[in-house]
């Protein structure tokens, strides 16, 4: 089929509801623009979730900053010294769920809540 002739789709995205998670991996995944061009590095968490026997990649928070509810990715962003960015929505989850490394995040069950358009994120607050 040429991709001028390619028509909406009718399949729903698969939505979860938002119950605590086990984390069974942790990946740093380059992010590419449509392009090509890459952007920068994020964290994908790959989680048990009760409703499926796959695992399910979450890589947003919502977070507290500044005494508001913000969302974001899990950007891997180093300061100068090489270590995560002090104040970086990653930086703050980890030091809710008190975990000093990335890869300390395998094996904890983290809380989840729905987005605004209905995708799971971590909970971190």
């Amino acid at each position: 089929m040429e991709q001028l002739d390619t028509p909406i789709g009718t399949k729903e995205q698969v939505r979860y509801s938002a119950q605590p998670v086990i984390v069974k991996n942790v990946e740093i995944v380059m992010v590419k623009r449509t392009d090509g061009k890459e952007v920068s590095e994020k964290v994908i968490l790959e989680v048990n979730h009760p409703e499926t026997d796959e695992s399910v990649s979450i890589s947003s928070v919502v977070y507290i900053k500044d005494k508001k509810i913000k969302q974001s990715a899990l950007w891997f962003s180093l300061d100068e010294s090489g270590e995560i960015k002090k104040w970086s929505a990653l930086a703050l989850l980890m030091g809710f769920y008190k975990i000093k490394t990335p890869k300390d995040f395998i094996g904890q069950t983290l809380e989840t809540e729905l987005d605004t358009r209905g995708y799971l994120v971590i909970k971190g607050y």
